[in-house]
């Protein structure tokens, strides 16, 4: 007799409201329950100023025109930290007698076949902590993803690990920091892609993402959001926005996306190209974080022999 598993997935709803009906309708066919959790005030311990200038605009009634509303249901709270909010979900989930909870975010989403592919995987190797999926960040809109220059041992690879798609509430799991776990042992890796907006949004969207996200005591949102998003043109490298150089460009993708974003309004999103001078100090902070990397270079080589040794 195979064994019942019981599967719930968890969203968290802050801002995202022109995701959160696809993000359900992606993930509902697959599931027994969808919890979404909701706070009217960003967290506040990433930036101190956030609850004062930051509300959610994200509105809970429009939840009720999906036709899974039945399944879904609103974990509503006040949260310091992203951690705090998915371990509430984490242990309430637990509680209600599911065995494994997944984290799928309201910008993430899968194929139907990758989706089903992922549930199998878990039923066929139910005993791991937790599991990662593939996944690719889209950027500005869905023709382009993010090329990182290294991971693991690949370099200029679009394709990374989500660090947690699921957790296996049968073990003794917690997360951490935002969505890392307190003890990430091994994962089983499935194959089922995750296509993660992170980065399709307005300008607007995007300042207030680097200002109220579980991230922003590491971002310098002045620098970042002028020099790198609105100076942005293919040509542009070291974009990411924590660090700059780890992630190297953003490169054309035209392959298959799954139906809930096939289409996208379009977003109001402005060029403002920078001037010689702007360039040239683009370039001493981008030189700055490559020389900060040259020397820590020793550190990770007597590191990495250490965890081969």
């Amino acid at each position: 007799m195979i064994e019942k598993y019981k599967f719930a997935v968890m969203i968290l709803y802050f801002d995202c409201e022109q995701f959160i009906l696809k993000a359900i309708d992606n993930c509902a066919p697959f599931v027994d329950k969808i919890y979404i959790l909701y706070s009217e005030l960003p967290y506040s311990k990433y930036n101190i100023n956030a609850r004062s200038n930051f509300r959610n605009t994200a509105r809970l009634e429009i939840l009720k025109e999906s036709k899974y509303h039945d399944n879904v249901e609103i974990i509503e709270g006040i949260w310091e930290t992203e951690e705090d909010q998915r371990n509430e979900c984490l242990q309430k989930a637990k509680a209600e007698g599911f065995d494994f909870l997944i984290v799928q975010d309201a910008d993430e989403f899968y194929l139907p076949e990758d989706y089903k592919k992922n549930i199998q995987g878990m039923i066929r190797n139910p005993d791991y902590t937790y599991y990662q999926v593939p996944w690719i960040l889209f950027w500005k809109n869905t023709k382009y993803i993010l090329q990182y220059r290294k991971h693991g041992i690949k370099r200029n690879v679009t394709i990374t690990d989500c660090p947690v798609y699921a957790v296996n509430l049968r073990k003794d799991v917690i997360f951490r920091r935002t969505r890392i776990l307190a003890d990430m042992d091994k994962p089983y890796k499935l194959d089922g892609l995750c296509y993660h907006l992170s980065w399709v949004l307005s300008d607007e969207e995007v300042l207030r993402k680097i200002s109220t996200w579980s991230h922003a005591d590491q971002v310098k949102p002045d620098v970042w959001y002028k020099w790198k998003w609105q100076a942005w043109e293919p040509s542009t490298r070291n974009i990411g926005v924590i660090g700059f150089i780890d992630i190297k460009k953003a490169v054309p993708y035209d392959a298959k996306l799954p139906l809930e974003i096939s289409s996208l309004p379009n977003l109001t999103q402005q060029f403002i190209p920078l001037s010689k001078i702007e360039k040239f100090l683009r370039y001493l902070n981008d030189l700055k974080y490559f020389t900060k990397l040259l020397l820590k270079w020793p550190y990770y080589l007597v590191k990495y022999r250490k965890n081969i040794l």
